[in-house]
């Protein structure tokens, strides 16, 4: 079965910025329109796991996730996220406890 994955300082940028385009280059507007909205319809119509593979960017935003990952769960709904998504790192553990607990849970 096919894996797909998103490397977000490799396939994105290893600097990210905040919320919005707005604001600036490689926010997380920007990416969830070029990149991980995509990804995550693939995934999801296939019926297999969309890899997200945190480390190698210099550090998130709360504005940045929330835009990316939030917006993903209010358009999808949270449960279709989380059983699609599985985040990877050894250094970003607190990010992922924020998208998952604190972004997700009120969506």
């Amino acid at each position: 079965m096919e894996e797909l994955t998103i490397n977000i300082a490799k396939d994105y940028s290893p600097i990210l910025g905040g919320r919005w385009i707005s604001l600036g280059p490689c926010s997380g507007e920007d990416f969830y329109i070029k990149l991980l909205r995509k990804k995550y319809e693939e995934a999801h119509s296939a019926n297999i796991k969309l890899h997200i593979y945190l480390d190698g960017a210099k550090g998130y935003g709360s504005s940045f996730l929330d835009q990316s990952f939030g917006e993903l769960a209010r358009q999808f709904g949270s449960d279709n996220v989380k059983e699609t998504l599985v985040f990877h790192t050894e250094y970003f553990n607190w990010e992922v406890k924020y998208i998952t607990e604190d972004i997700w849970q009120k969506k």
